[in-house]
């Protein structure tokens, strides 16, 4: 089990580091757990801790029953929560990322779904919709990822309003790449509507 966790985390650390560099996720906002194979178990980035920072020494490991499993001097995610509630409603989840990425954010203001305007995203993706619930951390939060996930069950993305991508894969790589092509897409939506309202009045400088 040592070693299932030890490549757990170490695929965690280069994920996060990985989205911190791309500017997926700045600050010290967004988080990204994985479940370990064959076990209860979950390794989710630690409270107050950037994508950047992220080293095993701050990842926290729990059972899918919210138990601490290792002493540890972090507390876990204050979206703990929803991390476990969709383990448990998707056996087959076995990473999730999330991210407080602009565009995708800005886009999901406006709509039930992002648009998946690239041929790319609409066989990656699929329907990309937009959860609309007023809080980030609470039950009230988790109960409408269950019912969402529970109407939807092949989702592999989401994006809650205000809030984020939520990107749920079979490995944690997948996780963020389909993170990454969520926030792309978004920004690629939101190019096509402005293009669309200029190009419809053309000669126009007002956006």
């Amino acid at each position: 089990m040592h070693d299932a966790i030890r490549q757990v985390k170490e695929e965690l650390v280069a994920n996060a580091r990985r989205a911190y560099e791309i500017g997926l996720q700045t600050g010290n906002g967004g988080n990204i757990s994985g479940r370990v194979p064959g076990t209860d178990l979950i390794i989710i980035k630690a409270s107050g801790h950037s994508f950047g920072e992220t080293s095993p020494d701050n990842l926290v490991t729990i059972s899918l029953q919210g138990e601490y499993v290792e002493a540890s001097s972090s507390s876990a995610s204050r979206e703990l929560m929803t991390h476990l509630t969709i383990y448990r409603q998707r056996p087959d989840v076995y990473s999730i990322f999330h991210t407080h990425s602009p565009w995708a954010i800005a886009y999901a203001s406006f709509g039930a779904a992002i648009p998946p305007v690239t041929f790319h995203a609409g066989a990656k993706l699929g329907h990309i919709p937009v959860l609309w619930v007023d809080s980030e951390t609470t039950q009230a939060v988790a109960d409408a990822v269950r019912d969402l996930l529970a109407a939807q069950p092949a989702l592999q993305v989401f994006v809650q309003a205000r809030h984020g991508i939520f990107s749920l894969a079979q490995t944690i790589t997948l996780a963020r790449q389909n993170a990454e092509l969520v926030e792309e897409t978004a920004q690629i939506a939101w190019l096509v509507a402005l293009g669309n309202r200029l190009f419809a009045n053309p000669g126009s400088g007002d956006l």
